[in-house]
């Protein structure tokens, strides 16, 4: 059994944030927790399924065998909030079509492209709105809004990352991402001014950092306190406006 450990900061923040908010979004109960520790086992899981497909020609099915340990612990830990409402099942369903194109990317080991980024960001953004849903049992805007801002905020995360990494010399990613977070700042203004102001610092650190020339390590340093900030004033906008 070979156990992979997850190094990327930016990940650590899309298991969690959309937990958080959903938590926020939807009211505190018990299985919530439970979903939390089921959520992460299922990422550890998943994680060591596409780690396996990108390396299956040199056999390292000890990663398999792990999965398989994720799988099951993760199983139990969901047993309570599925007794608490069943339905949560279904937001894993929807997440299958975005885990099997998670997949192709990994076996072709494109794993970097921006459509692959984007399926992993919604999948981390329903696992939001499957917490929210577990409290509030049923599809009201709350759980819809915390899929939303998350898969607006990761997918800004994803643009500026590539800006500052692999793409850095591409104007066309520079363009997009500008685009982008000026479009969705726009959209935030006009929806409610701390909404905007959450998204305010995307748009500044997109903008003022780009050429720097900063590390990955600073990169992803930079996006934990992004994170921490985002949760904070979408958390403040939920419990004081919606």
């Amino acid at each position: 059994m070979k156990f992979k450990k997850q190094n990327q900061h930016g990940a650590w923040a899309m298991v969690f944030m959309p937990l958080v908010i959903g938590m926020v979004a939807g009211g505190f109960h018990p299985a919530q927790l439970f979903y939390m520790a089921g959520w992460l086992m299922i990422f550890f899981m998943a994680d060591h399924v596409l780690f396996f497909i990108k390396k299956r020609r040199k056999g390292e099915y000890g990663y398999l065998k792990a999965a398989a340990l994720f799988f099951v612990l993760s199983a139990a830990l969901f047993i309570y909030p599925l007794m608490v409402d069943y339905r949560i099942f279904f937001f894993f369903l929807m997440m299958l079509p975005f885990g099997a194109v998670n997949v192709y990317y990994a076996s072709i080991r494109n794993e970097r492209n921006i459509f692959n980024d984007i399926s992993a960001i919604t999948i981390f953004a329903l696992a939001g709105g499957g917490i929210a849903f577990l409290n509030l049992h049923v599809l009201s805007w709350p759980v819809i809004f915390v899929s939303i801002i998350s898969i607006l905020f990761f997918t800004s995360t994803a643009l500026f990352v590539k800006t500052m990494i692999r793409e850095k010399k591409n104007p066309k990613y520079r363009i997009a991402s500008y685009a982008y977070h000026g479009i969705v700042f726009i959209i935030m203004l006009s929806a409610h001014w701390i909404l905007a102001l959450a998204f305010l610092l995307s748009l500044v650190r997109a903008v003022a950092l780009y050429g720097r020339g900063w590390k990955m390590k600073q990169i992803g340093i930079l996006e934990i306190v992004h994170a921490v900030w985002m949760t904070t004033l979408v958390s403040v906008h939920i419990t004081n406006f919606m």
